[in-house]
């Protein structure tokens, strides 16, 4: 089911269609949201543009350090599964 979520960035909304669950897409407005506000407050002279730029960018860091993380654990558990599949060959 889709629905229309909107977020407020400087004054300004901007409205988006979100599939799933309405507390995830509540999660995400406020992840941005929190992230714009923490950029402006970073910023030594904040302008709309460059706050935007250095959100959207701690935004992309967090993704690509959690996309490796995802990446690590799926080969761990890859590394495991077949640990114990060679276990169970061996003594079974």
């Amino acid at each position: 089911m889709e629905r229309l979520i909107s977020i407020e960035v400087f004054g300004q909304v901007y409205t988006f269609r979100a599939r799933g669950q309405v507390s995830q897409s509540e999660e995400v407005v406020n992840y941005v949201a929190g992230q714009v506000e923490k950029a402006r407050a970073a910023a030594e002279a904040p302008g709309k543009l460059d706050t935007v730029i250095l959100a959207a960018l701690n935004i992309a860091n967090d993704y690509f350090e959690m996309r490796g993380s995802l990446q690590d654990l799926v080969r761990d558990v890859d590394q495991r599964c077949k640990l114990l599949i060679e276990h169970i060959d061996a003594n079974g």
